[in-house]
């Protein structure tokens, strides 16, 4: 029997490697252009200019079953040789994705901006709380997700992933594009770290935009509260408008502003952008500005970008 066993066991490994082995072309992509940015003049900048460091192999095919399957694995410049990985299965009836990007964990923000919002330009260098003005979602670096556009006409996206202190993050995302001429509406929910009662976190967003001629405006609300008494609850917004003066330039202003139960003053970030676009060039710039950094009312912050790049 034990021989049985083993022979099974090896035609079985066989059948897999053959599986395996059939390999999905894929195609690399890049990007050229670089970026210039400094900070407040009592910061040390460093060196200020900086290039896109990665580059992203992707590939796609679909099975016996008719299901579209793509791949994505971005090489990146880092401790890992990957960043971003994803696997997105399209059924025809939904896609479910495994990644480990956990994109599709956070919530919804329909603010536009022409360069990248105000928490993106927080995320480089200014202030202290990025992205807090929009939930963070799951706080699991690897996540799964199921995504369909139409489910009695929403757009529905359902992720899991594993909570940073117990059990499973789960973030539900709805959202109703047209609901009148212009009008977009989102409305999100996440339930962070459901099995630690010192750090379990509910997080509700709800967002809209309206979008009439060149001009569109956002609005996203955000609150977190957590289980535990005393805990640090949050409230945000994020407010903004955008406005294409003609095809080649746009320009945009947003503010976000993050309120701590615990603290006496509220943090303030206002991002100023621009972006124009000359033939296979464009160009992007940014003016950012903190107040109350880290909820201190003698601290702020600043930084400005420029980043040119060109698509072939």
């Amino acid at each position: 029997m034990d021989k049985l066993r083993k022979v099974g066991l090896t035609a079985l490994a066989g059948t897999f490697a053959i599986g395996s082995a059939q390999a999905l072309e894929m195609s690399a992509s890049g990007s050229a252009g670089f970026t210039y940015s400094s900070k407040d003049s009592d910061e040390v900048t460093g060196e200020r200019f900086s290039f896109g460091d990665s580059i992203t192999l992707s590939g796609s095919g679909e099975t016996d079953m008719g299901w579209t399957v793509t791949a994505s694995y971005e090489l990146d410049d880092g401790s890992s040789p990957f960043d971003d990985q994803t696997v997105a299965i399209d059924t025809g009836n939904g896609t479910f994705k495994i990644q480990t990007a956990a994109s599709s964990g956070g919530h919804h923000d329909l603010v536009p901006n022409t360069y990248g919002s105000a928490s993106y330009s927080l995320s480089n260098g200014v202030g202290s709380e990025t992205g807090k003005h929009v939930a963070d979602g799951g706080t699991g670096t690897t996540d799964i997700s199921y995504h369909n556009a139409d489910i009695a006409g929403l757009g529905v996206v359902v992720n899991a992933s594993p909570g940073a202190t117990g059990g499973t993050d789960v973030v539900l995302k709805l959202k109703k594009a047209d609901l009148i001429d212009g009008l977009t509406v989102a409305l999100s929910r996440g339930d962070i770290n459901p099995s630690d009662p010192t750090n379990e976190q509910t997080e509700l967003t709800m967002s809209a935009s309206y979008a009439v001629g060149g001009l569109t405006l956002g609005y996203t609300s955000y609150q977190s509260e957590y289980s535990a008494a005393g805990s640090a609850d949050t409230e945000g917004t994020h407010i903004g408008a955008s406005f294409a003066v003609n095809d080649d330039l746009s320009v945009s202003v947003d503010r976000s502003t993050s309120d701590r139960d615990t603290q006496s003053v509220d943090e303030e970030t206002t991002s100023y952008q621009v972006a124009y676009t000359m033939g296979s060039m464009s160009i992007k710039a940014h003016l950012t500005k903190a107040d109350n950094v880290g909820y201190s009312s003698t601290a702020t912050d600043e930084n400005k970008a420029l980043a040119v790049s060109f698509s072939f």
